[in-house]
């Protein structure tokens, strides 16, 4: 985005200690401020969230690095049967 954005919008949030410093941790991890990281939250919750699940059976998930299942295939049971 362009810094030349002009922005009159704002709201306030309610946060416990642990969402501040979850906020703080994001604004860090992202190099931006605050404000900007809650900008930021806002299009990668867009950007994932206009993903639908296809009539296929196609699954993917949101952060493959922190989930792991199983998934039965050809119909037989976990130990081959």
């Amino acid at each position: 985005m362009s810094d030349s954005i002009s922005r009159d919008y704002s709201f306030t949030v309610r946060l416990s200690p642990e969402e501040k410093a979850e906020l703080e941790q994001l604004a860090d991890r992202f190099k931006l401020d605050k404000s900007a990281t809650v900008r930021r939250a806002l299009q990668l919750t867009l950007a994932t969230s206009k993903s639908i699940l296809s009539e296929t059976g196609l699954f993917v998930p949101l952060r493959a690095e922190e989930l792991a299942f199983p998934v039965r295939l050809s119909g037989k049971d976990a130990d081959g049967r």
